[in-house]
């Protein structure tokens, strides 16, 4: 009696799947090992960028206190950037004009090619900016 209630319940199918196959756990693995990937690999480079923003904010924040124009504000960034240990920057890639009489801005753009694996490469492309008042 049990039995063929247990029987009519499961369907005109048989019995049903419960759970995850092999090829969804394969499939699931696969994707968390490509994200992670992707993080292990992109994520330095990303924190290397804040820094670098967090170092222009300071910059442009203390620049009245810098020795003036735009010398002394790539001296300050190369020198920040030095004590921060960022490789791959260097105060060549912060251009710096001009804007009114007692404002400067600074751009950063940089490009980075990340290997990732076998022949695919990521492209990261960061800009930021910011205005320093001087003198």
């Amino acid at each position: 009696m049990e039995r063929e209630t247990h029987l009519r319940h499961l369907g005109k199918h048989g019995l049903r799947q419960r759970g995850m196959g092999l090829m969804g756990l394969l499939v699931t693995i696969n994707l968390v090992a490509f994200f992670l990937t992707l993080l292990l690999k992109l994520g330095p480079v990303d924190v290397q960028f804040w820094t670098v923003r967090s170092i222009m904010g300071d910059v442009a924040v203390q620049s009245d206190i810098l020795s003036p124009g735009p010398r002394g504000l790539h001296e300050s960034l190369a020198k920040r950037l030095n004590i921060n240990s960022i490789t791959g920057i260097d105060a060549k890639n912060f251009k710096i004009e001009k804007q009114r009489e007692a404002t400067d801005r600074i751009d950063f753009a940089s490009e980075r090619r990340v290997h990732l694996f076998y022949n695919i490469d990521a492209v990261v492309t960061f800009a930021h900016q910011v205005i320093a008042k001087t003198h």
